[in-house]
């Protein structure tokens, strides 16, 4: 399924100015609480959406901000939001495969982009954000957790990737359909391509960047759980996914 149009189809499902998405409660305040204090600091947020995060980090103090996106709807229902946000972010759609910024950001951040590209693409992408950054700038993302797809096998509420007959070794770039769920009980189609840890370890590296990781495997907790079971429950420990943070 072309990813392109599975976004531009679903633009409007994913707008949304407050928490929605499993995800927006499991791993993007992760997300936030990993880029520190962004206070005048400038951001290239890649795979950007419809701006949910590109907002947040400009509500927290965020200087010049740019979000690219694959998905030209997407971008529209991002740039119609800020005609009444006035925050000042700038949006563009384009392949970020294809990218070249123009400027230096102090931070990347990329949430669930790249489990939509192949290890290649991933890598070009990599070395893209690395000549992107100022020196000393730092790089956060997060990903489906390689082994998720693989541990929970129901394609039910409210996440799953299909991954049957599929190899954590042997399947490498191969693409699974899933879908998650807003709290509101829609779900959206979501998909990966799925990679190995020593696919981002590796990527990393021959980018150029040369210091490890900080890396956070992200769950539904006990306390997360104790809010809504009915829609957390389901999900309680297992490997969701994962935050990377690595600085230039």
């Amino acid at each position: 399924m072309d990813t392109q149009q599975v976004y531009n189809d679903n633009a409007g499902k994913w707008l949304r100015l407050e928490p929605s998405s499993l995800s927006d409660f499991t791993a993007r305040p992760l997300v936030f609480e990993a880029c520190g204090d962004v206070e005048g600091r400038s951001v290239l947020d890649i795979g950007c959406g419809e701006g949910y995060c590109a907002r947040e980090l400009k509500r927290r103090g965020a200087g010049d901000c740019l979000g690219i996106d694959l998905s030209e709807q997407m971008i529209q229902a991002a740039r119609l939001q800020e005609e009444q946000d006035h925050f000042g972010i700038e949006f563009q759609a384009c392949n970020i495969v294809e990218f070249k910024p123009a400027r230096r950001f102090d931070l990347c951040i990329a949430v669930f982009l790249f489990n939509y590209l192949r290890v290649e693409e991933m890598r070009q992408v990599f070395a893209m954000v690395y000549q992107a950054l100022e020196p000393g700038g730092e790089f956060v993302f997060s990903v489906p957790h390689p082994f998720f797809p693989f541990v929970r096998k129901q394609q039910t509420a409210p996440f799953y990737f299909s991954a049957e007959g599929k190899n954590y070794f042997a399947d490498v770039n191969e693409q699974f359909e899933g879908e998650i769920w807003k709290r509101g009980g829609e779900p959206l189609h979501v998909q990966c391509v799925h990679k190995t840890f020593s696919d981002y370890f590796e990527g990393l590296r021959s980018a150029g960047f040369s210091t490890l990781p900080q890396v956070q495997e992200l769950t539904v907790t006990p306390e997360l759980a104790a809010t809504d079971e009915a829609f957390f429950g389901p999900l309680l420990n297992e490997p969701l996914h994962v935050l990377f943070k690595i600085s230039k």
